[in-house]
């Protein structure tokens, strides 16, 4: 086994140090980049859902088979009237 030198050893340590703060700086960053890629994704199937439930109730659909199939709630729905 290499004996380092006190300066070697802090060197040493302060790199495995810099290495783990790294490493958990990029799996924090990538976590908050999925939870914002989610936020995005349901902000964007609602908007769908909301296209879909103006279209339905232009070809003259009932509103409860609108919340039915859209899941959407009859507050919803009367919001877009």
């Amino acid at each position: 086994m290499v004996k380092l030198t006190p300066e070697e050893q802090m060197s040493y340590i302060s790199s495995i140090d810099r290495k783990r703060d790294y490493i958990n700086t990029s799996a924090y960053a990538k976590k908050e980049g999925q939870k914002e890629g989610q936020k995005h994704a349901e902000a964007k199937a609602y908007a769908e859902k909301l296209a879909s439930a103006r279209k339905m109730l232009s070809k003259g659909i009932d509103e409860e088979d609108i919340c039915d199939v859209l899941g959407l709630s009859k507050e919803e729905i009367e919001k877009l009237k």
